[in-house]
């Protein structure tokens, strides 16, 4: 993705993937592609360009080593080398699936030998990806998922768990869920603040911001753009990428099977190690790139919700 002009927008943000892949998402996203079948779902705010991330991680996933199998209890991959992934469309599984269903293939009448069913199975799993996931489409994205494919959809959501939230209603089933969902990549964006007026403030910040950014006082310092001629006045220039992964584990998938809230699902994930876009908009605030009136505003969007 090329360098915005210097007279670009303030909505505009630069894709760079030297800083895309770096831990923890890069383990985060090499574990999720080493799978080989489920669903892995791209959630992103509507600012965020879809296709580019898809498509990037398209290039990125033909590069993983995938596996012949996966224990969700155990958490061990197998793996099988040699032959590389094909990326399909949606479209293209279901067409395919038709064709299969008029043209059934003939009987075979041979005594099978040993070893032969494992070579008649596809080697390779398939990339299936869907540029953004809707009603019509969850059926078969999810049975694809179920059937040895691996599939990549873009879904429209603040964050991970707003976007779990809206796949569980589209599903309308816990079971399902639980059973194809490999991860979620949650992207997001914050306005970085225009370096040639940003000064370090203090923040007096209302008690429920508090609560809501998990902090422990009212008086914070940090940083803001006072605004200039650079930045016509806003005290910001552009927006700045931050992403997090929501990684399916054994733990997780019992508790969305007993129907627990979504918030609870995250204090969970937290506890097993996530880093999450609020953790992502804090650091680059203490970095003095964005202020904390971005941090309260990405806690706003990326709350799950009520604890039960």
């Amino acid at each position: 993705m090329s360098l915005p002009p210097d007279d670009s927008g303030s909505d505009y943000y630069v894709f760079e993937p030297e800083r895309f892949l770096v831990p923890p998402i890069e383990g985060f996203l090499r574990r999720i592609f080493g799978a080989r079948w489920g669903l892995i779902l791209v959630s992103a705010a509507k600012r965020v360009n879809l296709r580019t991330i898809l498509d990037f991680l398209a290039n990125f996933s033909l590069q993983q080593v995938y596996y012949t199998s996966f224990s969700a209890e155990q958490g061990d991959f197998y793996e099988l080398e040699g032959e590389r992934r094909k990326v399909r469309t949606i479209e293209d599984v279901i067409d395919e699936a038709r064709d299969a269903a008029a043209n059934p293939p003939e009987p075979i009448d041979e005594e099978p030998t040993e070893g032969l069913t494992t070579e008649r199975l596809p080697r390779t799993p398939d990339l299936v990806f869907i540029p953004e996931l809707e009603n019509d489409i969850v059926p078969s994205a999810v049975e694809s998922a179920m059937t040895g494919h691996l599939v990549v959809s873009g879904i429209r959501a603040e964050g991970s768990f707003p976007a779990l939230g809206s796949f569980l209603d589209l599903l309308g089933s816990e079971h399902l869920a639980a059973a194809s969902l490999m991860g979620i990549l949650g992207l997001n964006t914050v306005e970085r603040i225009c370096e040639h007026c940003r000064v370090r403030v203090e923040y007096e910040l209302e008690d429920d911001d508090v609560a809501l950014i998990g902090g422990q006082k009212r008086t914070l310092t940090g940083y803001k753009g006072m605004g200039c001629e650079s930045c016509n006045g806003t005290g910001y220039k552009g927006r700045i990428l931050i992403h997090e992964g929501f990684e399916m584990m054994p733990e997780i998938r019992s508790a969305i099977l007993k129907g627990t809230a979504l918030r609870n699902l995250r204090i969970l994930a937290k506890r097993k190690g996530m880093t999450t876009l609020l953790d992502a908009a804090w650091a680059l605030s203490e970095a003095g790139e964005t202020s904390l009136d971005e941090v309260i505003r990405i806690a706003e969007v990326t709350d799950p919700g009520a604890e039960m």
